[in-house]
């Protein structure tokens, strides 16, 4: 409701005075002042006899006037400020009311809103145009009462129906009737080469469009995606700046040798989701069956993603601005150890006083830190927030011949470490224009340069760079200083500096990419139906690693080693052709496309690198300011290139009988000539049973408003191999040398068997859904079953076979496995009063399951066929293969009284970890490894809700997955592993001699080597439940109104709140993501982000 302000001095009296009483003409003057309505009242007020009256829900008093006249009435003046507002004003004596004019002023309006059908509609939104503030709703039979001004419009509005405006005029009641909003069924979907409507569409397609991806702090695209469709599994395994994308995988894991990525496609041209910038996304459309994705045949079997950028439109510039500042922090982190805790814990682990009570009372009373530190490496480096901005900015338009949109973007995300940070700038234009009748012109031209920063280790220390240092901090106890009273630099745990040091230190790791993305396509119509096009694309990738390492000065002198610089370039380039002739017809009840095309592309790269050590300054890090001593230099490049010809024949009869055939076939470079070949089909026919007749004139199914059946077959491919497998490479070394003649001579020779018909991985896939849309659409279901199975999988047999062949096999076509399972989603959108709310929810079920390796099937003695490691016929890919356990020796005696374990476990003791005899022989061997859990999730979920009122919205997104596995191990997992740290969750749940618990979380503290012990067995023990549930994102925003933001000369302005990844529900061991599939500790976490931010639109 409008808040009302009258001023009234007297008003209670003047507005009953007699109206014959005379008023004097008064003049006033004025100097020039802008200011408000309310403003220029009061200054009126102040020279004049006169007392203003006004009610401000009727008039803007925030309005900006002039107050400049010399010696002027002041009705003249008020009469004039008054113009172009909807108001007069009344003289009573000393006193002036303003008030609506005659037109204006406020009547009660009734009415009825029904459908077509005559039926009411309850709960629609009746509203005055111009001012949402001011409704109704329908009740139960389909009234409505609103206080109007007389010249008002109303704008009828509810969810199925098309949005109606209705003048009042001079009635007092309404007839209003809503016809069904047929947009919907209308809704385009993009596909391959092409778009189609949505019910016609009998694929397993899904979409998400530009206002899903609006306002996330999210930096990479891909984790954008997470949770929103069914069957599509992203994990986001690191937090590190620009190297945060999450790793997509579509209805399973697809294979165990080729590369088991999508197929991304960003206007037709390959491209990456982490190069994009939100604001430039129109549409995002992702394929998973073989119905909807065989039209990409070779490089479409682990599904393709379809992004489309924005266009240009028809009218006058509109400018769009979104910037945001956020803070972040790592989701979690172990808690690790102090000094002192260390100590006393090593203590009980080793079973002697190797910390005496005086050392443990230094370390913890910090009496004499550059001997006795306690530092908290980890915390140190990871501990803190971490900034990031990001600002995009377009400009769209255009008129009716060419249009345009051209797009800015900048981001900075800064990491947690010191030099740690990640730019990116893009730049897009895009352009259409019609340069004759019925041919048309589409330019895309966009741009992406980037740097990535990382710290790195001193000189001779290569340990991984920055994965290397994170281990280090969770591995390393605090007992060694980073730096001495005296500013000099710790030895460290290994006389090689602390963690905190070598972030410290001139190291660094430094990786650019430019990259160049252009596309023109030109379009011509000659007949009716029938558009012809063609286009070429070009891609130009160049990237520089430099990875510098200083020489780091410890105390006493030390040196960690010469500085090393390393620097590499890559320049790669890609073109592509594509010609496609594309027909749409109707005959009658007779819906006909037909489309067929041809596409060439190639890519090529070359690589040049070099390295240098001893350089005399880290301000000098170039390769030619390095000793030429161990100098090396290297390069190298590869080619490939594919052709294909491809088409869809797409049929339907009046939108109830579906049908479609695609086929690609396709030509690769990476592939022998027998096999270079590959055809690629695929099969779809669907019925939509809301349409036919029998159901229309059934009143009881009247509330469903479609109801779609569809199935399809096809077959996929997979080239993602690498470039040239099939071919013999001849190795050089000692081992090839010989002598000859007396003579030493180098010699080369095949030493790996290549299969020289290496071939196609095929995957043939079955989908059989049902769509159903219920209550004018207000609510969706969706679900579907998928088969597929992937046959003639790359696989590297198992070394057994090298002594039959006297080679080292590579990779042959041998394997097979699948991927089947349940997708399902649901949609629900309302408006109830001013309120709007949607939830949409999805939930999929998928079984991997591994069929054969072929050559590579090993029979264990346990009667399991596979590798011995994590393939196994029978069981899903990226399994744990262990023992199972049931709880620790409570005493030394009950190890003579359990199964024999020896052959495993030698010496067990209290506190050791009993491992079970499953094959029944009375001793635990490794015949009795099994299946343990497997990285993959059984079951993925999503579900988003928000909603909007009075400029409010709000929005909520949660994801998760169940019935998957995780382990910690060496660091992460085992305390004082390689006398490495142990953590709080460790001390307080390991086995106590003095408690009787059979089931601790953690065995007895032991001090373990390299090998490990006889507890680091992998287990189930120690392999666990990785389910989780995660926040993604929560936001809030506020939308200003209309009337004020276009005092700014804006068309929209919306400020918002949002949080990313801030809260996690799961069972695994605190401190450390489930979703991380390392197993040591060696990983950025990922980030919780929390932002603020503005969109403006002008």
């Amino acid at each position: 409701m409008n808040k009302k302000f009258i001023r009234v001095l007297g008003l209670g009296v003047g507005l009953f005075l007699a109206g014959s009483l005379s008023v004097n003409a008064q003049k006033v003057s004025f100097n020039g002042e802008r200011l408000s309505l309310k403003q220029a009242f009061e200054k009126i007020e102040s020279v004049s006899k006169y007392k203003i009256a006004y009610n401000t829900s009727q008039l803007d008093v925030n309005k900006q006037v002039v107050l400049n006249q010399k010696n002027q009435d002041v009705l003249q003046i008020l009469s004039d400020l008054l113009k172009g507002t909807n108001c007069v004003y009344q003289v009573n004596d000393n006193y002036i009311v303003i008030t609506l004019k005659d037109d204006e002023k406020v009547k009660k309006i009734k009415g009825t809103i029904k459908d077509s059908a005559g039926e009411p509609i309850i709960g629609a939104n009746v509203i005055l145009k111009g001012d949402a503030t001011v409704g109704s709703i329908t009740d139960i039979d389909g009234n409505f009462d609103l206080s109007v001004p007389s010249n008002a419009t109303l704008q009828v509005s509810y969810i199925g129906y098309n949005t109606q405006d209705v003048p009042v005029g001079n009635k007092s009641f309404l007839n209003i009737t809503l016809k069904e909003d047929t947009e919907t069924l209308d809704e385009v979907v993009v596909v391959g080469y092409g778009s189609q409507k949505k019910v016609n569409v009998i694929g397993s397609i899904a979409s998400v469009d530009s206002k899903a991806l609006e306002s996330r702090a999210v930096p990479d695209v891909s984790n954008m995606l997470t949770g929103q469709m069914s069957g599509v599994t992203i994990t986001q395994e690191s937090g590190n700046p620009g190297q945060d994308a999450g790793t997509i995988r579509i209805r399973g894991v697809g294979s165990f040798g080729a590369t088991p990525s999508p197929l991304v496609l960003v206007d037709g041209l390959p491209g990456s989701l982490s190069d994009l910038t939100p604001a430039d996304i129109d549409n995002i459309s992702v394929l998973k069956d073989a119905s909807s994705a065989a039209i990409y045949g070779s490089r479409a079997a682990n599904g393709v993603i379809l992004v489309t950028t924005k266009k240009g439109k028809e009218g006058k510039a509109r400018i769009i601005y979104n910037g945001s500042v956020g803070m972040s922090q790592a989701t979690e982190l172990p808690e690790l150890a102090h000094s002192y805790e260390y100590a006393e814990f090593y203590n009980k682990a080793i079973g002697t006083e190797t910390y005496t009570p005086e050392m443990i009372q230094k370390y913890r009373d910090g009496s004499d830190p550059d001997n006795y530190a306690d530092e908290m490496y980890l915390d140190d480096l990871l501990g803190g927030h971490a900034l990031q901005t990001k600002h995009e900015l377009s400009v769209s338009g255009g008129t009716e011949k060419v249009q345009y949109m051209v797009s800015l973007g900048y981001l900075r995300q800064n990491g947690l470490l010191d030099n740690n940070y990640y730019n990116r700038y893009n730049a897009r234009v895009n352009l259409g224009a019609e340069l004759a009748k019925n041919l048309k012109l589409q330019v895309r031209l966009s741009g992406m340069t980037s740097d990535r920063h990382e710290p790195s280790t001193p000189g001779s220390l290569d340990i991984g760079g920055f994965k290397g240092i994170i281990s280090n901090a969770v591995r390393f106890p605090g007992l060694t200083p980073t730096y001495l009273q005296n500013g000099e630099v710790g030895l460290g745990p290994k006389l090689q500096g602390t963690p905190v040091a070598w972030v410290d230190c001139a190291s660094s790791y430094r990786e650019d990419y430019d990259k160049f993305k252009n596309n023109i396509e030109l379009s011509y119509q000659p007949i009716d139906g029938l558009t012809l096009k063609i286009l070429g694309g070009y891609n130009y990738t160049l990237s520089h690693v430099r990875h510098y390492r200083c020489d780091m000065i410890l105390t006493g002198d030390k040196s960690t080693g010469p500085s090393t610089l390393s620097d590499e370039m890559k320049r790669t380039v890609y073109k592509t052709f594509q010609a496609v002739a594309d027909y749409n017809k109707s005959f009658g009840k007779h819906n006909l496309a037909a489309l067929v095309g041809y596409t060439w592309e190639d890519e090529g790269q070359r690589t040049l690198s070099g390295s240098r050590n001893n350089f005399p300054s880290d301000d000098v890090p170039f390769l030619g300011a390095g000793g030429a001593d161990g100098q090396t230099n290297g390069g190298g490049g590869y080619d490939w290139a594919i052709q294909s010809v491809f088409g869809r024949l797409t049929y339907n009869y009046d939108q109830r009988y579906l049908f479609e055939t695609t086929m690609r076939y396709d030509g690769s470079s990476r592939f022998p000539t027998d096999s270079k070949y590959g055809f690629f089909p695929s099969l779809a026919a669907g019925w939509r049973i809301s349409e036919e007749q029998f159901w229309k004139e059934n009143e009881n199914l009247s509330f469903i408003n479609n109801l779609k059946l569809k199935a399809s077959y096809g077959i996929l491919g997979n080239n993602n191999i690498g470039n040239y497998p099939y071919q013999s490479v001849y190795s050089l070394g000692q081992e090839q040398n010989y002598v000859f003649g007396g003579v030493y001579t180098q010699g080369a020779a095949v030493t790996t068997y290549v299969d020289p018909g290496l071939k196609w991985e095929r995957t043939r896939t079955t989908d059989v859904g049902i769509e159903t849309a219920f209550f004018n659409n207000k609510l969706t279901f969706n679900a579907s079953y998928f088969y597929r199975k992937t046959t003639d999988v790359l696989y590297k047999p198992a070394a057994s076979y090298s002594s039959i062949f006297g080679l080292s096999v590579s990779q042959v076509n041998t394997g097979e496995l699948e991927n089947k399972g349940w997708e399902f989603e649901i949609g629900h959108q309302n408006t109830i009063g001013k309120f709007h709310y949607h939830i949409n929810g999805n939930f999929s079920i998928i079984d991997n399951k591994v069929l054969t390796l072929g050559m590579g099937n090993v029979t264990q003695n346990n009667g399991m066929v596979g590798n011995g490691s994590d393939l196994f016929i029978g069981y899903p890919m990226q399994m744990f293969y262990g023992y199972k356990t049931d709880g620790v020796f409570l005493t030394d005696d009950e190890v003579g009284d359990w199964y024999d374990q020896t052959a495993i476990a030698k010496g067990s003791k209290a506190g050791d970890i009993r491992y079970v005899d499953i094959t029944g022989d009375g001793k635990v061997t490794p015949d009795d490894k099994t299946f343990l859990g497997s990285r993959i999730p059984k079951y993925t979920f999503g579900l988003n809700f928000g909603g909007e009122y009075k400029g409010f919205d709000f929005s909520v997104l949660l994801q998760g997955v169940a019935k998957v596995k995780g382990m910690l191990s060496v660091y992460a997992g085992h305390a004082f592993y390689q006398e490495g740290n142990i953590q709080k969750w460790q001390m307080e749940n390991c086995w106590n001699v003095q408690q009787d618990n059979r089931y601790p979380e953690y065995p007895r503290l032991e001090i373990m080597s390299n090998a490990g012990s006889n507890n680091t067995l992998t287990s189930d023990f120690w392999v666990l439940d990785a389910s989780f549930l995660k926040v993604r994102n929560v936001q809030l925003g506020y939308t200003l109104p209309e009337h004020i933001v276009k005092k700014f000369g804006s068309t929209g302005m919306r400020f918002y709140v949002s949080l990313d990844n801030p809260l996690t529900f799961k069972g695994y061991r605190k401190g450390w993501d489930p979703e991380n599939t390392s197993n040591n500790g060696q990983y950025y976490p990922t980030m919780s982000t929390y932002t603020l931010g503005l969109t403006l639109k002008f």
